[in-house]
């Protein structure tokens, strides 16, 4: 998968197929993003995975079975924050035995939540995933180079995107930026909320308030407003709409 970052996935569990669930849950998670990822899978605390952490960037989230053949996944969080001394990565535990929740937790070792595999893993690991992603600050940023200077823009706060002769012109909230790039390759670095609304320009559709399709203008919600839509784009946008 192409995109702007690399997401690092690691699944400790002993049990295959549960280690495909989860796998399959990531996958379904992070196709409604532009980021690279890659899942790596271990079934058991072993050197391999200790070596593996050792190695591993800060940009990796940990999903954790609590009881493994060689040990637990605690002893996994305590190699991960005091052996590699990474308290940046997330971790998430899973398990059968809810019972150990506060056991876990007054381990200090900052485990972002406790999942019972009893329960809708599917719904409460996709939200973990969200949470996770914003923790390491790399589902919101876009970052570029622009006469010998590196620019880094949370992607939340571009309102739409225009092509301005040359340059294409980035419109925030509170600032403008320029690039030279094109309409369609700043596209693929984007998320799909990012939708073409007339030739030349992208409206990020998680900012728009409303739009008057009888005079063409967007209004966003933090009051900016623009006549950036076409009625030849409104196909597009309403798709977007009702998803």
């Amino acid at each position: 998968m192409r995109g702007f970052f690399m997401i690092n996935f690691v699944i400790v569990d002993d049990n295959k197929l549960q280690r495909k669930r989860i796998s399959n849950i990531i996958l379904n998670s992070m196709m409604s993003n532009k980021l690279d990822f890659n899942i790596q899978e271990f079934d058991d605390y072993s050197e391999q995975l200790c070596n593996f952490i050792h190695n591993a960037s800060q940009d990796t989230i940990y999903i954790l079975d609590l009881e493994l053949p060689s040990g637990d996944g605690v002893d996994i969080a305590r190699v991960i924050r005091n052996d590699n001394d990474n308290w940046i990565s997330p971790i998430i535990i899973i398990t059968v035995h809810t019972s150990m929740y506060y056991e876990v937790y007054k381990q200090r070792l900052q485990i972002l939540d406790f999942i019972a595999k009893c329960d809708d893993i599917e719904k409460d690991l996709s939200e973990n995933i969200d949470i996770c992603l914003k923790m390491i600050n790399k589902e919101t940023t876009y970052r570029y180079k622009y006469k010998s200077v590196d620019y880094t823009i949370n992607i939340n706060n571009i309102d739409y995107i225009q092509r301005d002769g040359r340059k294409t012109r980035i419109i925030t909230s509170k600032e403008e930026y320029s690039q030279n790039i094109s309409i369609s390759e700043i596209k693929k670095k984007l998320p799909p909320y990012f939708v073409l609304s007339s030739k030349g320009v992208l409206i990020n559709m998680k900012n728009v308030d409303r739009i008057d399709w009888s005079d063409l203008k967007v209004t966003f919600k933090d009051k900016k407003e623009g006549f950036i839509v076409s009625k030849s784009h409104r196909k597009e946008i309403d798709e977007y709409e009702l998803v």
